[in-house]
């Protein structure tokens, strides 16, 4: 529940009765009995608390009332009073006798001693009835929230309520440092504590358990001691302090714990939240967990980012009626002997808001080669969640799966895969619409293109509107330049990346080959129709994405062709450098290829393997194990490309050496044929830019008859001729283009004949 609670006399003082101590004929001075009696009547038992200030000044009545006791025992037992000068400084005889005889406490049948007894029985019925009438008027009291939410019983809120008056008033430091015998103490110390809590001697004894170590005064509540504990010390003279956490609860307000800042975020159940559009049955099991009553839960949730994780947890949250504590676990993994300490409060903050726990990107805590301090890790999570009451939730990008195994927790897990070409229409339909752009805009495109998860789609609307109203253009127009914004791969790595700059107008090809790059195309367009509406989806478990092979000779169009489909669906494209990707140790190239298309995944890129001869051989040519070896790396590849959503190509050079049933695991097919004259002539002319002078001696008739060079080598000879012109200060003519043929030629070792040029 939130901490939603007001302090109207904050910052004011509390007048309470004072313990006076002063010498009256040889004895300390008591509490007047009609003094106790006024301040007794003016409680008004019954009455609800009208804050929180009230209380505490009721609490602080019953605290000087037990001290008051505690001093009238002592003072039964005095020694000479004028020896109270040097009290605490040293140990007179008549004391040590007391301290060993067994004289020590006074006589409970003592009348002042009964007197007080019943004024405290007095004071804890008024406080008991007051905050039972409190919580029928919903009045809220931050130490019965505290006790409630940590199980506290009588003695543990009576310590907490001892701690808690140094912090209300700085009269009880002089107070128990008069009561320890040693005015430089400010704070109680056990022994102190059980004395003013505890009714006698027995009840002393079993109290000393709310201190141990692994109790909830010390988990939670009691401020830890730097650098261990001091040697030679007892229990009994360890100092007691509230944890300054637990301190600020109290007194001031239920933010956060500032030490956990900016790692943790609590989400209330009354807070607004975005709809859930994917995924509903998650949410379904999700709410079934609220249900379970065979013990603790966890939840193994994973999923990419953005895969609206910690949403389905609001959501869920939010019907329990319970908030939820998010903790970002890349913080404190690399916490070192702070983990333990930093996790602690975390739990414990989850328990003092009763909010279910998140412990997000626990990818950091747990990696897949687990190790010594991974292992330390994964004991300390287990221990600090182990009496965690509420459900606690691990969420993780894999699935890796941490082996918890104490506490007896019922371990649930659940998948948030990127959802379907469907799922991610309406999504992008959704949030374009929440955004305000135009309801007939059709999405279908970037939810093919684009593998998005919900959050990354949101973020994508939210930048294409930001840049729609910088560059004055419609949302549609930057929706691309958007969606690259929100992808983070490393493709990089192994891969070029090539801006796309070639149309359908700069290719020259057969209609034939044209025709398949454009079904291609369509493919990708129409895969929302097709594998959604049309049902196709439920009849392939894989094998979505596209799969192309380019073959023909160099020069002839293939890494154009790759160009000008990236460019016709707005995608980007890399080139996959096969020497980064292969290598002679084996396993290494599947290696390699798994992280590439890992790294596919995250950006829907197209994926140009060229010159990808070195990898593909015939099956029934195996004559040693490189060659088997080399088999299965294709096969892999293969494999990959199959598996992959967004589009692939393989191109080669000899088509003859790829094996059939490889073949028959590619979706198109496309021979590049070495142009003839015809193809080669179109060529010519559609390399030149419209801006270039030509002189008028160009015949690119005479040029495509004469020299057989594929379209690669024209576009080389053509760049060439260009700075030749420009050398001289001319427009191209023949003179430049037929010697820019002749260097061309000569690179691949051909010599063209005298007649051929010497007229240039």
């Amino acid at each position: 529940m939130p901490f939603n609670c007001s302090f109207p006399f904050r910052g004011a003082s509390i007048k309470l009765n004072m313990i006076t101590v002063r010498q009256r004929k040889g004895r300390p001075s008591r509490l007047r009995k009609r003094d106790i009696r006024e301040k007794r009547e003016e409680t008004g038992a019954g009455r609800a608390y009208s804050h929180v200030w009230e209380h505490y000044a009721d609490e602080l009545r019953l605290l000087d009332l037990k001290l008051q006791r505690l001093y009238v025992r002592r003072g039964q037992t005095a020694s000479d009073p004028q020896a109270d000068a040097f009290r605490g400084m040293y140990v007179s005889e008549d004391e040590f006798m007391r301290m060993v005889g067994g004289r020590d406490g006074g006589a409970e049948d003592d009348p002042e001693l009964a007197a007080l007894a019943a004024d405290i029985r007095n004071a804890e019925a008024v406080i008991a009835s007051r905050k039972a009438e409190s919580a029928k008027r919903n009045v809220f009291l931050p130490l019965v929230y505290l006790s409630a939410v940590f199980g506290l019983d009588e003695i543990e809120q009576s310590v907490v309520m001892l701690l808690l008056a140094v912090e209300l008033d700085r009269k009880y430091e002089r107070v128990f440092g008069f009561m320890a015998d040693d005015l430089t103490v400010r704070l109680p110390n056990v022994g102190l504590a059980l004395q003013v809590v505890c009714r006698d001697a027995d009840a002393m004894r079993t109290a000393r358990l709310a201190f141990a170590p692994n109790g909830k005064l010390a988990r939670y509540l009691l401020a830890r001691e730097d650098g261990g504990e001091p040697f030679g010390r007892s229990l009994l003279s360890k100092p007691l302090a509230l944890d300054r956490r637990m301190a600020t609860f109290l007194l001031d307000t239920g933010a956060p714990d500032e030490t956990l800042r900016p790692a943790v975020t609590i989400h209330y159940p009354d807070e607004p939240l975005a709809p859930l559009v994917v995924h509903l049955d998650a949410q379904r099991q999700l709410a079934s967990v609220a249900s379970t009553r065979n013990g603790p839960v966890g939840v193994l949730l994973w999923g990419p980012p953005g895969s609206g994780k910690t949403l389905q947890l609001r959501h869920c949250c939010a019907g329990w009626g319970k908030s939820l504590l998010v903790a970002d676990m890349r913080v404190f993994a690399e916490d070192g002997a702070g983990f333990a300490e930093k996790l602690s409060r975390i739990v414990r903050e989850a328990v003092l808001h009763q909010a279910a726990l998140a412990l997000a990107h626990a990818d950091a805590l747990f990696p897949e080669e687990a190790d010594a301090k991974s292992r330390e890790r994964l004991r300390i999570v287990e221990e600090e969640t182990d009496r965690f009451p509420l459900p606690l939730f691990v969420l993780t990008e894999s699935r890796a799966k941490p082996d918890f195994r104490s506490g007896g927790r019922i371990w649930l897990e659940r998948e948030l895969a990127v959802p379907g070409e469907k799922e991610r229409e309406s999504l992008w339909r959704t949030f374009a619409s929440a955004a305000g752009l135009p309801d007939g805009e059709d999405w279908s495109g970037p939810a093919v293109k684009y593998r998005f998860t919900p959050g990354q789609i949101r973020d994508a609307v939210a930048d294409a509107v930001a840049l729609a109203e910088w560059e004055g253009k419609p949302a549609a127009a930057v929706v691309d330049q958007a969606c690259y914004r929100q992808i983070r791969h490393r493709l990089e790595r192994k891969a070029v990346r090539i801006e796309p700059r070639y149309g359908w107008d700069d290719i020259v090809l057969p209609d034939e080959q044209k025709e398949l790059l454009r079904n291609a195309c369509a493919q990708m367009k129409y895969r929302s129709l097709v594998y959604g509406e049309w049902g196709f989806e439920r009849k392939l478990a894989y094998g979505k994405g596209l799969s192309m092979l380019y073959a023909g000779p160099p020069g002839t169009g293939k890494t154009m062709s790759a160009q000008v489909i990236a460019r016709e669906l707005r995608m980007e494209l890399y080139k996959i450098d096969l020497s980064q990707v292969i290598s002679k140790y084996i396993g290494e190239t599947e290696k390699n290829l798994h992280e590439l298309f890992l790294e596919a995944h995250k950006s829907s890129a197209i994926l140009f393997f060229d010159e990808t001869d070195a990898l593909f051989g015939k099956r029934s040519e195996v004559k040693d194990a490189h060659d088997k070896y080399a088999n299965i790396e294709t096969a892999y590849l293969l494999q990959k490309m199959e598996e992959y959503e967004g589009i692939s190509i393989l191109a080669t050079n000899l088509l003859n050496n790829i094996d059939e049933a490889f073949l028959r695991r590619i979706q198109y097919v496309i021979k590049f044929p070495f142009p003839d004259a015809e193809y080669r002539e179109k060529i010519w002319r559609a390399t030149f830019p419209r801006e270039t002078p030509l002189a008028e001696d160009v015949d690119f008739r005479w040029l495509a008859g004469k020299y057989e060079i594929a379209g690669g080598n024209i576009k080389n000879v053509v760049l060439s001729a260009a700075f030749l012109a420009a050398e001289k200060g001319v427009a191209v003519g023949m003179r430049e283009i037929v010697q820019a043929v002749r260097h061309e030629l000569q690179k691949s070792g051909k010599i063209i004949s005298r007649t051929d040029w010497e007229d240039y």
